[in-house]
C-alpha cells in the first residue's frame, strides 16, 4: 500500500493500514513530516512503514485495479515505479468558501463556523460536513452533520 502525504491524516492512515498490509510506503514531498510529534513517534517505530522522502506521485497505473505508482524525487527528478495494491491520498484539502468572505464567519483555514445544530450566524443558513469548523472530516460524521442540518432547516422553515 502507498499513502501520499505527511500530515496527521496521512500518518494515521499509514498506521491503520499496517493492520491490513504487509508493507506501507508513505510518500511525502518534503524531507520531514508535518504530523504531530506523537504520531511521528508512532510511525517511525513501526517496522511495516517505509518512507519515500522528497517525492511526489506523477502517476497511478493499473487496469482495472491499481498496480503501481510512478514516484518522482523532487531533488534529482529521478522517476521510480513502486508496485502497490492500493493508494491512499491524504494531502489535505482547502474548503471552497472564498465566496462567503464577509458574509459568514470562517476560521483561519476557511471552514464555516456553526453551532452544534449546524446553524451559522445568519438565520436560515446551515453548514455541514468537511467545510464546517471542527469537522472530523469523516464521511460518517459528514452524513450526521447533514442530517442535523436538515432537521434544523426543517425546524427553521416551520417556524416562519
Amino acid at each position: 500500500m502507498a499513502v501520499i502525504g505527511g500530515g496527521d491524516t496521512a500518518v494515521t492512515d499509514a498506521l491503520e493500514l499496517t493492520h491490513h498490509a504487509e508493507e506501507v510506503t508513505l510518500i511525502h514531498r518534503r524531507d520531514v513530516l508535518r504530523a504531530s510529534q506523537a504520531l511521528q513517534d508512532k510511525v517511525f517505530k513501526d517496522p511495516k512503514i517505509r518512507f519515500l522522502w522528497s517525492s511526489v506521485v506523477d502517476g497511478i497505473e493499473g487496469d482495472p485495479v491499481v498496480s503501481n505508482v510512478k514516484v518522482r524525487n523532487v531533488g534529482d527528478g529521478i522517476i521510480t515505479e513502486l508496485q502497490v495494491d492500493g493508494v491512499f491520498v491524504a494531502v489535505g484539502s482547502v474548503p471552497s468558501t472564498d465566496f462567503l468572505a464577509g458574509v459568514l464567519p470562517v476560521d483561519e483555514s476557511g471552514c464555516i463556523v456553526t453551532n452544534e445544530l449546524m446553524e451559522t450566524t445568519i438565520a436560515g443558513i446551515f453548514a455541514a460536513g468537511d467545510v464546517r469548523h471542527n469537522s472530523a472530516r469523516q464521511v460518517i460524521t459528514a452524513a450526521g452533520d447533514g442530517a442535523t442540518a436538515a432537521l434544523s432547516a426543517r425546524r427553521y422553515i416551520s417556524s416562519l
